[in-house]
């Protein structure tokens, strides 16, 4: 527990608007559930197109393309329809009279139960189809307690009938309600009807959203867990819960920033020294409400660019595979650049080695062949060439999926075998960065003027002088989207402090 002490005078909790929080970190997804539970509220849930929007903000990592979200497919989780818990006695909920070998969920689908008005055998099938059905009626001055109707319904519409007419679909909570089941259609009737048991997808905070945003031909796996695929339009696909991804969380806290303009011209360097002793640092933006917020602090009163806290660490560089147990000491740090990095053009946050075994950085866009690092005990070769032309992410993803990860090179030895199996061509490797904040907190939301070059005025003098460094700026004459701008131009900048302090 801990005392909140109020620097603005007043908090508010946020209502019902989730906050999402990009953790470029592998995990496979129950990891990425326990992870989002201890730190921040569950694993994403999406209700709408809007939170769609919201989510994609918060991801600017080029070479991201799937990411876990809490939709998850538990083939376990059948449900009544019915929900009185009087109607049940202890254990009656659990009754089922599968056929063998039970239930499956081809195609990933919410499902429903039919049964054979002959046999009694339970069936699962798309809600969708339309069957006749059977209602339960409890209601006191009912005549009969099931009610057959011939009418050939989905499950859902059979559903809405049974409730506005009766009490619900039949549930069935033994084996000799389940044996009058022929019975109830007279002895005419040797076909199948629905019954008040079904399954659906579940969110991990239990959330009853329907919103769905599935890719053409997903689901089309039973027993699975949700991505986001960044690389088709943020459409949702099924992938294997054990797989290792970056994953999104939601926090239900409203942001504990706030922002300060300070209308003085400085290097960004400069402007992040005064927000450090002043405030806290310069502006972070985590979310859209962050933006908006600081957006409103000027209230219009500036129409310039202003410094925030997000700039491009050209040293950042990182490898795919983190497996700490994968390098000894000193061998994430093994690099053979050739004059570079230099991010031209701002962009080049992913690695590929050329024919002579050196690396350049380079848009994560471009598609090259690549190398799969295989690490598994069985593996009969620790690097594999890929020959198909494919973008960074592309090939990480392909590696996970078919081996361990891209490799990851840790000396001149690996170096040297990796060039070899690229036949002499130039492959994608995979150390890869990212921007990164002032205060070295990750957040992936971004606000980009669309199609924003760096500017090429002065690049020769500026970059033999200073290099490649640029930071990023907030442009009022663009409705607050951000700009690259080189690090040594003078203009205002945000700071932010803290809403309340917490003491445990």
């Amino acid at each position: 527990m801990f005392l909140l002490v109020l620097f603005s005078g007043f908090f508010n909790l946020m209502q019902c608007v989730p906050q999402y929080v990009f953790v470029n970190e592998s995990k496979t997804w129950a990891e990425a559930q326990r992870y989002c539970r201890d730190k921040y509220t569950d694993l994403a849930i999406i209700e709408n197109e809007q939170q769609t929007v919201q989510l994609l903000d918060t991801v600017n990592d080029d070479s991201i393309d799937l990411a876990w979200i809490g939709l998850y497919d538990d083939l376990n989780s059948w449900k009544w329809t019915l929900e009185d818990s009087d109607f049940f006695k202890e254990g009656e909920n659990d009754f089922r009279n599968w056929y063998s070998p039970g239930p499956s969920n081809y195609g990933g689908q919410s499902v429903c139960v039919y049964v054979h008005t002959f046999s009694g055998i339970w069936y699962t099938t798309f809600c969708s189809e339309t069957h006749p059905f059977i209602c339960y009626d409890g209601r006191k001055n009912a005549s009969a307690t099931y009610v057959f109707i011939y009418q050939s319904k989905t499950w859902t519409e059979a559903q809405s009938y049974c409730r506005e007419h009766h009490t619900d679909l039949i549930s069935i909570r033994n084996e000799i309600e389940n044996q009058k089941i022929p019975y109830l259609s007279q002895n005419d009737y040797d076909h199948v009807v629905w019954i008040g048991l079904y399954r659906t997808r579940s969110w991990s905070d239990q959330s009853n959203s329907s919103f769905t945003y599935w890719s053409t031909w997903q689901p089309d796996t039973a027993g699975s867990c949700t991505v986001v695929s960044f690389s088709d339009s943020e459409k949702w696909a099924d992938e294997n819960c054990n797989y290792a991804f970056p994953f999104i969380c939601y926090s239900a806290l409203a942001s504990s920033r706030q922002y300060h303009f300070v209308n003085e011209s400085k290097t960004w360097t400069e402007a992040q020294r005064y927000c450090r002793q002043n405030y806290t640092d310069l502006a972070t933006i985590d979310n859209m409400e962050d933006m908006n917020s600081l957006v409103n602090t000027v209230n219009g009163s500036y129409s310039g660019s202003a410094w925030i806290g997000l700039y491009d660490d050209v040293n950042s560089w990182r490898w795919s595979l983190e497996d700490n147990d994968f390098y000894q000491e000193g061998e994430r740090d093994f690099r053979n650049w050739y004059h570079e990095p230099d991010n031209s053009g701002g962009k080049e946050l992913c690695v590929y080695m050329v024919s002579d075994g050196k690396w350049y950085d380079i848009s994560c866009d471009n598609t090259l062949t690549f190398v799969c690092y295989d690490g598994r005990e069985n593996a009969t070769n620790s690097y594999i060439g890929i020959y198909d032309r494919k973008t960074w992410s592309e090939a990480r993803r392909y590696c996970r999926d078919h081996y361990t990860d891209l490799a990851n090179v840790r000396n001149q030895t690996e170096n040297q075998r990796i060039l070899e199996i690229l036949g002499g061509n130039g492959g994608w490797i995979g150390l890869y960065r990212n921007r990164v904040w002032s205060n070295n907190q990750f957040t992936s939301y971004q606000n980009w003027r669309p199609q924003i070059h760096w500017l090429q005025e002065h690049m020769e003098t500026i970059v033999n002088e200073y290099g490649y460094q640029r930071c990023t700026a907030v442009s009022f004459q663009y409705s607050g989207r951000w700009t690259d701008e080189i690090c040594v131009y003078n203009m205002p900048f945000f700071c932010y402090s803290s809403k309340f302090t917490h003491f445990v």
